[in-house]
C-alpha cells in the first residue's frame, strides 16, 4: 500500500463531523468545510427577569466578532410566541455582513409568551440552501407556554413542531444544542436536555449571561484555533484592581480580553510587553482585542463597592496540525504518527513545536482510550501507538499545562481482519473411533492475533455427535454418512462461517474383501428366503426432512458516493421476509439501478437465510467489501445479525454503498 497522509484542518466544524472522511496521498491541506450555525433565543417577556441588563444579545454579539475567518456563518433568530426577528447564517469573516448581523441581535426585544416549537422550526429553515454542516443553539428560559397567546397556536402545535424538526436533525446529523437560561428552571432543563440529547447535541444551563461566553466557546472545545480562560469572577471592593496572569509559555496569534460585570464597568485595560490597552466599554462589558501577545500579561480595572467582576481570556491561533501515518491501520498492530504544524500560509511554525504535547486517542463510540508517547523531532512530533480495539478514533492534542488548549483530529478508522479458514483436509473417522478431540486453531486463525471463539451452527446429526469446548471440537462417531460441521468463528468484532467436512465409514468400508464377504452372506441368505417363499415385509425408504430457514427483516440501502454526473439516490429499502427462495443476489434487489450494479459487481454478490434470523453474505467480486471496520474476503462466508452494515467500494473507487441488515420492527 501507498503512503497516505491526511491533513485535518483545526475549524470548529470537526467537532460535529459524523461521517467517513476518505483519505489520499496528496501534499495538500483538506479544504476547510463551512459551518452553519443559527442561535435560536427566546426573547419572551420572562427573559427581562432572568437578563435584566439585556446581556445575552451583548455575548452573542462579542462571540461573532471573535469567530471571524474559521469558515463559520452564523445566523439569528429571536422568537416568543411569534418571530421577533431573523436572519439566515452570513460569512461572519466578512465586515458588513458581521455589523448587519450584529445589529439584528441588538434590535429584537423581550415580549409574549414562549413558543419553542415555532422557534425551532423557523431557526431550522433558516439554513435550508445552506452547504457544509449545521447546528441549531437554542437558548430558553421556560417551556413553551402558550396561554395568554393570542396567535392561535397551541401546546400541541408546538410539541408537534419539535417532534418533527428533532426528527429531521437527528435524520441529518445536525445537533441543537440547548442552554437552559435562568435560576429556576423547574423542569424546564430536561426538556431542552431531551431535545439536545435526541439529536447529538450538548445541553448546558446557565444562572447568569456571562457563563454563555465559556459555553459558546466550549462548543469547539475540540478546536486548536480557540482556547478560553476565566481569570475571574469575584466580588471587588472599591478601588483599582490588578491581576498578573502568565500564558504559561502558550503562543498565541490574537488574544481578546473580555470583562463583564453586574454594573457600568468605569474603566478596565490591558498591560501587555509594558503598554496600557484601554478596552472599548458599553454599560456591563468592556473587550480588549491584542494582536501582539507578549508572554508578562496584567489586567487592570475599577471597581465600586461590591462589585461583581468576571474576565475572560480568549485566545486565537492560526495552526492547523497535520496527522500523517504509513498505510492502514490494524488493530494489535504498531503504528507510527507523525505530526507537525502549519499555519495559513502552509509554513511550520516552530514556536508550536517547541511547545509541551500530551496526546490520546479516543473511540468514537466506546469509552476507550489509548495513549500516544509524543517525541520532538526536527520537523515536529512523532509518536508510536498500538490499538486494541477496531473503530473510528479522534486524535486529541493539548499543549501546555491548560487543558482547554486542546485539538481533535477526527475520523482515524482503525481496521479489523477477520478470521479466515487455514485448511479444508477432511476428517476422516471410523464408526468404532469413540471421541476424537480436535484442535480448531489449526483450522483457523486471525492475522490481527485475536483470540478466536467458536459457536456450533449446524452439523450433521445422524453421523456424528459434536460439541466446543474453548477452542476444542469434540467429536464422537454415530452412524456411517458425511457431512459439515458448521461454526460461527468469532474474533469478538467480525465472524466468519467455517466448514469442516467430516466422512464416517464403517470398518468393512475400510477393508473391502470383509464387505464381499458380507454381501455374499447376504445373497445367500436372501437366495434361502426365496427359496423357503417366506413373506417379505419392506421397509418404507424414510426420507431425511431438511430445515429450511427463511428470510426475516429488511435490507436498508445507502448510495454515499456516486460518480461524477449521477442524481442522488435516496435511501432504499427492500423487504426480506417475503421472499420465499433460499438465495437471492443483491444485484436482483438493485436491477433498477443497472448501471452503479455493474459498476459495483452486485451480481457476483449473494445472501442466504439460516437460522437464528441472521442471513449468510458471500461475494466472488472484485470490489472492495467490508462488514463493520472488518475486511471480508473473497469466496468466504459471512453470518450477519441485525445491525450489521455491509460497506461496498468500486474498483476504481468513485461509487460506494452500505447495506443496513435491520429489523423490521
Amino acid at each position: 500500500m501507498g503512503k497516505r497522509t491526511i491533513y485535518i484542518a483545526a475549524v470548529s466544524l470537526l467537532l460535529f463531523c459524523t461521517s467517513a472522511m476518505n483519505c489520499h496521498a496528496e501534499e495538500t491541506a483538506m479544504a476547510k468545510e463551512n459551518l452553519n450555525i443559527v442561535f435560536a433565543v427566546d426573547h419572551s417577556g420572562s427573559m427581562n427577569e432572568q437578563d435584566v441588563g439585556q446581556m445575552i444579545p451583548k455575548v452573542l454579539q462579542i462571540f461573532t466578532d471573535t469567530m471571524h475567518g474559521e469558515n463559520i456563518r452564523i445566523g439569528y433568530l429571536a422568537y416568543n410566541d411569534m418571530i421577533v426577528a431573523q436572519r439566515a447564517p452570513v460569512a461572519v469573516d466578512q465586515e458588513d455582513q458581521r455589523l448587519s448581523l450584529k445589529q439584528t441581535i441588538a434590535d429584537a426585544e423581550n415580549r409574549g409568551e414562549t413558543d419553542i416549537g415555532l422557534g425551532l422550526r423557523e431557526a431550522y429553515h433558516l439554513m435550508d440552501g445552506c452547504s457544509g454542516k449545521k447546528m441549531v443553539v437554542l437558548i430558553s428560559d421556560g417551556e413553551t407556554d402558550l396561554a395568554q397567546s393570542n396567535t392561535g397556536r397551541t401546546e400541541e402545535d408546538s410539541e408537534q413542531d419539535i417532534e418533527e424538526i428533532v426528527q429531521q436533525c437527528w435524520t441529518e446529523g445536525t445537533p441543537i444544542v440547548t442552554v437552559a437560561f435562568g435560576r429556576e428552571y423547574e423542569g424546564e432543563e430536561a426538556v431542552l436536555r431531551k431535545i439536545s440529547d435526541r439529536t447529538g447535541g450538548e445541553s448546558y444551563d446557565a444562572d447568569r449571561p456571562e457563563e454563555l461566553i465559556s459555553i459558546l466557546y466550549d462548543l469547539f472545545h475540540t478546536d486548536f484555533s480557540y482556547s478560553v480562560r476565566e481569570i475571574t469572577d469575584s466580588v471587588y471592593d472599591s478601588g483599582s484592581q490588578r491581576i498578573n496572569c502568565g500564558l504559561d509559555g502558550m503562543s498565541y496569534d490574537e488574544l481578546t480580553v473580555l470583562f463583564f460585570s453586574d454594573r457600568q464597568i468605569q474603566e478596565a485595560g490591558v498591560i501587555s510587553g509594558g503598554e496600557r490597552i484601554l478596552s472599548e466599554r458599553k454599560d456591563n462589558y468592556a473587550v480588549v482585542k491584542l494582536s501582539e501577545v507578549a508572554e508578562d500579561l496584567a489586567i487592570e480595572f475599577e471597581t465600586e463597592q461590591k462589585q461583581q467582576i468576571s474576565v475572560f481570556l480568549v485566545g486565537r491561533r492560526n495552526i492547523t496540525p497535520v496527522v500523517e501515518w504509513e498505510g492502514d491501520i490494524y488493530k494489535n498492530k504498531e503504528t507510527e504518527f507523525k505530526i507537525h504544524f502549519a499555519d495559513e500560509n502552509g509554513l511550520q511554525p516552530a514556536a508550536y513545536t517547541s511547545l509541551e504535547w500530551t496526546a490520546e486517542f479516543r473511540s468514537m463510540t466506546d469509552d476507550i482510550r489509548v495513549p500516544l508517547q509524543l517525541e520532538t523531532t526536527d520537523t515536529g512530533l512523532t509518536g508510536k501507538t498500538v490499538f486494541d480495539c477496531s473503530g473510528k478514533y479522534s486524535l486529541y492534542l493539548a499543549a501546555g499545562r491548560n487543558t482547554e488548549n486542546t485539538y481533535e483530529v477526527s475520523q482515524i478508522n482503525v481496521l479489523n481482519t477477520l478470521p479466515v479458514s487455514m485448511k479444508n483436509d477432511r476428517i476422516e473417522l471410523l464408526t468404532r473411533s469413540g471421541e476424537q478431540m480436535i484442535d480448531l486453531t489449526d483450522y483457523f486463525a486471525d492475522d490481527d492475533g485475536d483470540t478466536l471463539t467458536f459457536e456450533l451452527q449446524e452439523l450433521p446429526q445422524d453421523v456424528l455427535a459434536v460439541s466446543v469446548e474453548g477452542h476444542f471440537l469434540h467429536i464422537t462417531p454415530k452412524g456411517r454418512g458425511t457431512g459439515d460441521i458448521v461454526l460461527l468463528v468469532s474474533d469478538g468484532e467480525g465472524s466468519l462461517i467455517g466448514r469442516i467436512a467430516v466422512r464416517v465409514r464403517s470398518w468393512m468400508e475400510v477393508y473391502p474383501a470383509v464387505p464381499f464377504l458380507v454381501v455374499c452372506l447376504i445373497l445367500f441368505a436372501v437366495f434361502k428366503i426365496y427359496r423357503r417363499k417366506k413373506t417379505v415385509i419392506t421397509v418404507p425408504e424414510m426420507k431425511e426432512e431438511k430445515n429450511r430457514y427463511y428470510f426475516t427483516g429488511k435490507i436498508n440501502v445507502y448510495f454515499t458516493l456516486l460518480p461524477n454526473g449521477t442524481d442522488e439516490i435516496p435511501p432504499l429499502t427492500f423487504m426480506l421476509h417475503p421472499i420465499r427462495e433460499g438465495k437471492i443476489t443483491v444485484g436482483d434487489m438493485l436491477k433498477n439501478y443497472g448501471e452503479l450494479s455493474s459498476l459495483l459487481e452486485l451480481d457476483h454478490m449473494f445472501l442466504y437465510p439460516t437460522e437464528n434470523r441472521k442471513i449468510i453474505f458471500y461475494h466472488n467480486s472484485k470490489a472492495s467489501v467490508m462488514i463493520g471496520n472488518s475486511i471480508v474476503c473473497r469466496r468466504m462466508q459471512y453470518a450477519l445479525s441485525y445491525g450489521n452494515v455491509i460497506y461496498v467500494t468500486s474498483q476504481d473507487g468513485t461509487c460506494e454503498m452500505e447495506m443496513h441488515y435491520v429489523s423490521t420492527n
